[in-house]
């Protein structure tokens, strides 16, 4: 696609023109003296062009791009104008920033004979770099942005066990009162029945009486 869209461009620029250059014979005549070798051109600022004029009648300025054994014309910069040597241009702020690979090119009208120029550079330092033939534009790394979000934290607060104290009564303790707990009282003995029994009983009765006459007396 692009080698399609290279060559497409290259025969726009050239139809502006009204005669094709004649590939067929060497380039002759017309020697281009500026820009020179490796000169310098700003866009956007008016340039004059200089050659020496060796041809009559009129000639065609083609603007070409590429390395010295590949150049390709993409634009006409003037159409058959009279061959005095001399022309202004002022550069399209659109062209790529390089110190080289641009060039001219003069064609004479009616005869097709054409001469080159030297490569020169194009200054444009505000234009966004484009990708042509034989370059590959330089990768961009994406960094990914990580935001860190803090993650509330709650307090806990373990409190040991309370004791609930045991009431402890005021006031005056009253005599005989037992402060503390009172011990189980001792029970009585059992019932002892039989002759025993029957005896404690048959001697009371026995005082019982002796102290009766006693008072009787």
């Amino acid at each position: 696609m692009k080698f399609i869209a290279t060559v497409a461009v290259a025969f726009a620029a050239l139809a502006a023109a009204s005669t094709k250059p004649d590939y067929s014979q060497l380039p002759t005549g017309n020697p281009i003296a500026l820009p020179g070798l490796n000169d310098i051109v700003p866009v956007g600022q008016p340039y004059t062009i200089k050659w020496q004029p060796t041809t009559d009648g009129e000639v065609s300025l083609i603007l070409l791009r590429g390395p010295s054994t590949n150049v390709k014309p993409i634009g006409t910069i003037a159409d058959s104008i009279a061959n005095t040597g001399s022309y202004e241009w002022t550069p399209s702020t659109d062209l790529e920033g390089d110190v080289t690979h641009y060039g001219l090119m003069i064609v004479v009208e009616g005869t097709g004979q054409y001469q080159y120029s030297t490569q020169f550079g194009i200054k444009n330092d505000h234009a966004s770099p484009s990708v042509t033939d034989g370059t590959v534009p330089y990768p961009v790394t994406t960094t990914s942005t990580r935001t860190l979000v803090p993650i509330s934290t709650g307090t806990i607060t373990i409190c040991p066990p309370t004791k609930t104290p045991t009431p402890t009564p005021s006031g005056p303790v009253p005599s005989g009162y037992p402060t503390g707990i009172p011990s189980p009282s001792p029970s009585p003995p059992p019932f002892q029945g039989g002759a025993a029994g029957r005896n404690g009983v048959a001697i009371g009765g026995i005082v019982f009486v002796a102290a009766l006459a006693i008072f009787a007396f």
